[in-house]
């Protein structure tokens, strides 16, 4: 590994493992202008699956899907409703518009990712950078009677505390993650009481516009990188005329 590398190597460890906190979920009403205006912003790295979806064509994605900010793969479970597709255990990408669920970045696309109706999502958060809040849309949750439940950094938030939601509902999901961090795990899970373990099956939702914030590298850490390269540089130059 180059001294450069290592130095960033460094520098993304010390981000990840000092001063550990819980994060902070927030949901709130989807805002359909608000959300996609600001969607894309510089230092965000997004993912819409619009080009997933056109390269990938519409179905389950396999046991994984890989994306923009990571990686996506079902909790479990064999869904039976009539929005499933293929073998009803993997996650999928849909076109369109079905039993409520739809796309909702960008303002005029067609795809999203598409729970069918299984125990739910989990999402490991990898944009190859450091990075401290990211925000996503719910889409049709917890409108079958299942309390969805958003689980990440040590901290979960179930999308509804009383009745039922109405179909086709959207929220606007922040996850500020206190801190610095390289990776993280979201577990967007459906359970058949509110604060229980036991998942349900048969109430799908869908996820879209994923934006995570990238932080950038400290200019401090890029000198000493840059510098620590010169060194480097130096030292096999004169090994070499020895």
């Amino acid at each position: 590994m180059s001294i450069l590398k290592t130095t960033c190597a460094v520098a993304v460890t010390m981000a990840c493992t000092v001063g550990a906190q819980a994060a902070t979920i927030s949901v709130s009403t989807f805002d359909a202008g608000a959300y996609n205006s600001s969607f894309g912003a510089p230092n965000h790295v997004g993912e819409d699956f619009e080009n997933l979806g056109v390269t990938r064509g519409e179905g389950e994605v396999g046991p994984s899907l890989g994306t923009a900010v990571g990686t996506f793969e079902s909790l479990g479970g064999v869904g039976s409703g009539g929005s499933v597709t293929g073998t009803g255990e993997e996650l999928a990408l849909r076109d369109g518009s079905l039993f409520g669920r739809t796309n909702t970045v960008p303002q005029g696309g067609s795809w999203f990712l598409d729970s069918t109706d299984t125990w739910g999502m989990k999402w490991t958060v990898d944009i190859g950078s450091l990075f401290d809040q990211l925000s996503f849309v719910l889409n049709d949750g917890s409108d079958q009677g299942a309390f969805l439940r958003i689980t990440a950094g040590g901290e979960s938030k179930e999308l509804r505390t009383g009745g039922k939601l109405p179909n086709g509902n959207a929220r606007t999901v922040v996850i500020d993650f206190g801190q610095q961090v390289s990776t993280a795990e979201i577990v967007l899970g459906n359970y058949t009481t509110s604060g229980g373990e036991r998942f349900k099956l048969n109430d799908g939702f869908s996820v879209d516009g994923v934006d995570v914030s990238a932080v950038p590298l400290p200019a401090s850490v890029l000198l000493l990188g840059v510098a620590m390269g010169g060194l480097g540089w130096a030292g096999r130059r004169k090994a070499r005329q020895a």
